[in-house]
């Protein structure tokens, strides 16, 4: 990983005005969530939002309008400045992470509830690992696609297969030959619900050792496909 292009990346998002008002938003919520008795209540669904806002510019500007050498004192590796990119962005979510984790857990000292930190730890390390798997699965689309399509086929993917799987089970239990069909063979619908759970996991409210290897697993192999994708990907001259 490059330094200079994970120091440049979180600075860019610290000195943001929409990423700063939108961890203060965050911080709130989190505040919020100590009034209830389920920690986490409200945060982490914005902490995987800003994932999605953020991991959506994987690929600097500085790349493509390639101006890239302008803030390197030497040439970087395309797969290096991709990860490093995705280091700071990661940064960068973990930190608002922190703060909402941080806020709820002051919330409750105030209003004298349990503290629940073991609880509270938990889901932040969750968020955390899943905003990993998340900036990695856009590092890929955006490797192979321009501008913000990432976030497109990101969501798109997140819906589609989701209703794609509800819209399997519906036609299972209807008295046809493709209802048939799905009930003599369940590995159908099975590889939708494995796709689905691999790519899109929710996020569980305990440490899951199991969970966070399938995790962290498959943002590594996104984030290799991804920086495979990327060395091909044509950029203006000087850019790399």
């Amino acid at each position: 990983m490059n330094g200079v292009v994970i120091g440049e990346t979180l600075r860019r998002h610290l000195r943001n005005a929409g990423y700063l008002a939108y961890v203060a938003l965050v911080v709130l919520f989190g505040f919020a969530s100590s009034t209830f008795v389920r920690v986490g209540s409200f945060w982490p669904s914005l902490i995987a939002l800003l994932a999605i806002v953020t991991g959506s510019a994987a690929i600097g500007p500085e790349f493509s309008s390639g101006t890239l050498q302008l803030i390197l004192v030497k040439p970087v590796n395309r797969a290096v400045y991709l990860v490093s990119r995705v280091s700071g962005i990661t940064l960068a979510v973990w930190i608002a992470a922190a703060f909402a984790a941080i806020a709820e857990v002051v919330g409750r000292t105030l209003w004298g509830r349990a503290l629940g930190l073991s609880i509270v730890g938990s889901v932040f390390v969750n968020v955390c690992v899943a905003a990993i798997l998340a900036c990695s699965l856009l590092a890929l689309f955006g490797s192979v696609t321009r501008a913000y399509f990432n976030v497109a086929i990101y969501v798109a993917l997140d819906i589609g297969l989701s209703a794609f799987g509800g819209i399997l089970a519906m036609t299972r239990s209807m008295p046809s030959a493709a209802g048939a069909f799905l009930t003599a063979h369940p590995i159908v619908e099975q590889s939708v619900e494995v796709v689905a759970h691999n790519l899109f996991p929710e996020v569980p409210p305990q440490l899951d050792r199991d969970w966070l290897l399938m995790v962290l697993s498959n943002a590594a192999v996104a984030l290799l496909l991804a920086c495979l994708a990327f060395r091909r990907r044509e950029v203006p001259y000087g850019a790399d």
